[in-house]
């Protein structure tokens, strides 16, 4: 066997030798990724489901006592998601105003003379907590307000329009928008309906992602230990050249990376599901997975030396890689989903390599789709791997002959 061959096979049976011995390090690099996939998966389930509604503490203060306010209250705790509370541990409180009744039985009467832009007398006042969040106070002034339609629907088809019972059962029937003959799904990448969006399904790929790029850490450290210690000079003086002594560093780290990706994808397949959660689907294309798993593996290894050849000591490594990668993470959508961020930021997040892998995971495992059409992502992201590695090993290369000419 040639020399560099040798010297190579070496070189990743020591580092696979560090690895196991380093359980602190291993642990971080599958305990924290399988932490956070199990809470936010559980934690953000009903958020991704379309049926799963919303839920707010309410108490109602009927100030009118009027036959339409009656029927408003009741028709208001038949909505779903309105849980009656006493005022003071309510989330909102909604004050029914007096005169509410009869503003409702004469409404379309004075209509007309509202036509002028004057607006109407607020007959509702919702006091709302400081803590409701927006959706969920823009969600349930929707339904009270739809509350409040029905009701006066109702009283005008029967007071005034004289319809009966069975009509206002058909009329309320005909005008329940879920009656419509509309149909929704996703569409996957050949465009037959694709895999229905769920917490696992954002939650396994993105931090499969950060725990690849936080190998940044380990990675770093015991390079800069290495180098503490003289072993990087001693290899040199060998004849081990800076673009071997840095491969050798791919192929282990590569393997702990592929062994994530299996470990994260068992847990959203079958513990997930055996908490309570949504069972993760993996597509159709396991080499479409390899592929992106590969790619994102050696954007996170190339990013991990550069940043491990930049630091001298191992407190900057720590602190180095553990923000460039929780920024990475913040801006590639693994913290916060791509949809919920404002225009500007779903913008920014092109810059960030981890969101480039978690869309060409989400092209295979939610779009349905094949390796090609995960390509460019992975295409991407071996560029950028690339690219870190051939700056890393070039800085290496200039560090060693400046230590090794310096008297």
């Amino acid at each position: 066997m040639p020399y560099p061959m040798r010297a190579f096979a070496a070189l990743c049976g020591k580092e696979l030798r560090l690895l196991s011995r380093d359980r602190h390090g291993l642990l971080v690099l599958f305990a924290v990724p399988t932490l956070f996939i199990l809470i936010m998966s559980l934690s953000l389930r009903d958020a991704f489901r379309a049926d799963a509604g919303f839920s707010i503490a309410v108490s109602v203060i009927d100030e009118d006592g009027g036959t339409l306010a009656h029927d408003f209250v009741g028709t208001l705790w038949q909505q779903q998601g309105f849980r009656q509370v006493a005022a003071e541990d309510a989330d909102v409180v909604i004050h029914v105003v007096p005169g509410f009744s009869e503003f409702l039985a004469t409404r379309h009467e004075l209509a007309a003379s509202f036509r002028d832009g004057v607006a109407e007398p607020p007959m509702l006042q919702l006091e709302f907590q400081p803590s409701v969040l927006p959706q969920l106070r823009a969600a349930a002034a929707l339904s009270v307000r739809q509350c409040l339609l029905s009701v006066q629907s109702d009283y005008l088809m029967a007071e005034v329009m004289g319809y009966s019972d069975a009509e206002m059962q058909t009329m309320r029937y005909l005008g329940d928008p879920r009656r419509l003959p509309v149909e929704e799904r996703y569409r996957s990448a050949d465009g037959t309906p694709a895999v229905t969006p769920t917490s696992v399904q954002q939650n396994v790929p993105a931090w499969l992602i950060f725990a690849m790029f936080f190998a940044v850490i380990p990675l770093a450290s015991a390079f800069v230990v290495e180098r503490q210690q003289g072993s990087l000079l001693r290899l040199r003086v060998l004849g081990v050249s800076s673009t071997l002594l840095l491969a050798s560093k791919v192929l282990p780290y590569y393997l702990v990376n592929l062994l994530q990706m299996v470990v994260m994808i068992a847990i959203g397949v079958w513990l997930v599901p055996a908490l309570g959660g949504d069972r993760f689907t993996v597509g159709h294309s396991v080499f479409g997975l390899w592929m992106i798993g590969t790619a994102t593996s050696l954007a996170a290894i190339g990013l991990a030396l550069l940043v491990a050849v930049r630091v001298r000591t191992t407190l900057q490594a720590t602190i180095a890689g553990g923000a460039i990668s929780l920024i990475l993470a913040a801006l590639g959508g693994v913290m916060v989903p791509k949809l919920v961020m404002p225009a500007t930021m779903q913008q920014l997040t092109g810059v960030s390599p981890m969101a480039w892998s978690l869309e060409g995971f989400w092209d295979i495992v939610l779009r349905q789709g094949g390796w090609q059409d995960a390509l460019p992502e992975a295409m991407s992201l071996a560029g950028f791997g690339l690219s870190c590695l051939a700056l890393a090993a070039g800085l290496l290369r200039r560090n060693s002959t400046n230590t090794t000419t310096t008297p």
